[in-house]
């Protein structure tokens, strides 16, 4: 079995909170509040920031080219990505420069950024961890939602479009064969509950 697939097995009940969250079915159907939606704009764009610099630290310890091309595909990503966020909330007329995330997002970002110092078996665990939630909350959203002309159809292809799934892919291959060690499966189950946590947050 591959350490990607053992760490989520290893969190498969969380796993299903988090890619089955009322916030993920409810912008599925088509129901999420406004309210909602702009609070996770901000939110999620507070993350990102954040993320980029966690993956760009990822970059720095990797142990070789294959791994540092993955790394580097992911972060020329992240700039199409916060520019899909930014006009967003401009239209919205949300103030990205003035928000001040919550607690638990900062608790987030702080724990990603945390686990460079901690090396790249812990780090990449971590990275395969938030991105691979991501893929499995979107591709969700993805298979239920009502309409193809979806409001949110420009951040589900982002996430859950084949270029992104073949990404995290790459990722969990990037991890290897093998059990996990305790300290990955204890990493990849702190993501799973602050992934939770996020969704719990934006839902309001």
């Amino acid at each position: 079995m591959s350490r990607a697939r053992a760490l989520v097995d290893g969190e498969a009940d969380r796993w299903r909170q988090l890619a089955e969250h009322p916030f993920v079915l409810a912008t599925a159907d088509g129901t999420l509040a406004a309210e909602s939606f702009d609070r996770w704009l901000l939110e999620d764009h507070a993350f990102v920031v954040e993320f980029r610099r966690f993956l760009a630290g990822v970059l720095t310890l990797a142990p070789d080219e294959r791994s540092r091309d993955v790394l580097a595909g992911g972060i020329a990503a992240l700039t199409p990505e916060l520019g899909l966020f930014r006009a967003e909330l401009d239209a919205r007329g949300l103030d990205r420069d003035g928000y001040r995330p919550s607690l638990g997002c900062v608790s987030y970002t702080s724990f990603m950024l945390a686990s460079l110092h901690d090396g790249y078996e812990i780090a990449s665990a971590v990275l395969y961890g938030v991105e691979k939630a991501y893929l499995d909350a979107w591709t969700t959203v993805r298979e239920r939602a009502a309409a193809a002309d979806s409001r949110y159809r420009s951040f589900i292809d982002n996430w859950s479009a084949p270029p992104f799934a073949n990404y995290v892919a790459d990722l969990g291959e990037l991890l290897g064969a093998g059990e996990p060690t305790p300290a990955q499966r204890a990493a990849f189950g702190r993501v799973a509950e602050f992934e939770v946590q996020f969704w719990d947050g934006c839902a309001g």
